[in-house]
């Protein structure tokens, strides 16, 4: 299992990457000091930096994601890895020497990754985080990559935390009594008990209500002064939360409550 893992995990730490000057002036400028050739290791100037800097530089191009966790759901056991287990995997994946394939500007070469990059990458993949043996079993009839996905979200931070769980298991027993299992539904109520710090089903169910009630009010347009709503949405609004995105959460709010409170406002 482990030897699979590793191989699961070392493909993730390889898979091509870009660097552009415009989104990482850092990083960009840094590899280009090199002046390599093409084909060529990029690592020099990394491997001269502090520890510190090469995962300041390195972090964003190397945290794992949803699908990368999901990944690892293959062989993941419901309990997770031991402690000893994990850092023998960092260890073997240090010894595969990775390198991964990197596009920068108008260069491309392979830059081998520092020690303090993969174990980083490695914790955030939370290997050895349990899955709720509750969570485990609604969750097994459920389609491949859904199962995948939604054993990964079920082991996320937010869900061990006291009186999470059982809203878990809540959330997970009405979808898949009501044959509405979804990890899309599972993501957003994820990120929305982690944003809005639901304690309970309580505060969960009053979240929901407000974020529904919220979009309602904003979409009657309650300024009365053209200029001014144009100002206010050109400042204010998150340029990341379009109308789809709005459209989208609504839904998802909406058909959890009806779900989960009867309540589908």
């Amino acid at each position: 299992m482990n030897a699979e893992l590793q191989t699961i995990i070392l493909g993730q730490l390889e898979r091509p990457r870009s660097v552009t000057t415009r989104i990482d002036p850092g990083l960009a400028g840094l590899l280009h000091v090199q002046g390599c050739k093409p084909g060529e290791a990029l690592s020099g100037p990394v491997f001269k930096l502090e520890e510190y800097m090469q995962e300041l530089l390195l972090s964003r191009h190397f945290t794992p994601g949803d699908a990368d966790r999901a990944a690892c759901e293959v062989v993941l056991p419901d309990g997770g890895l031991c402690g000893e287990a994990v850092a023998g995997l960092v260890a073997a994946l240090l010894a595969q020497r990775p390198a991964c394939p990197m596009t920068v500007g108008e260069r491309s070469g392979f830059l081998p990754l520092p020690e303090v990059v993969i174990a980083r990458y490695v914790w955030l993949l939370a290997l050895d985080a349990p899955l709720d043996p509750r969570a485990a079993a609604l969750i097994d009839g459920w389609p491949g990559e859904e199962r995948l996905r939604a054993r990964a979200l079920c082991r996320r931070p937010v869900w061990r935390e006291s009186g999470r769980g059982e809203m878990l298991i809540a959330a997970l027993s009405a979808m898949v009594a009501r044959g509405r299992a979804s990890a899309e539904k599972l993501d957003f109520l994820t990120h929305f008990a982690r944003t809005y710090r639901c304690e309970d089903l309580g505060a969960l169910q009053r979240g929901l209500e407000a974020l529904v009630e919220s979009y309602r009010i904003d979409s009657e347009h309650p300024t009365y002064n053209p200029r001014l709503e144009t100002k206010q949405a050109e400042s204010i609004r998150s340029h990341h939360c379009d109308e789809n995105v709005r459209r989208f959460r609504v839904a998802m709010a909406r058909e959890i409550l009806e779900e989960m409170f009867a309540a589908g406002g």
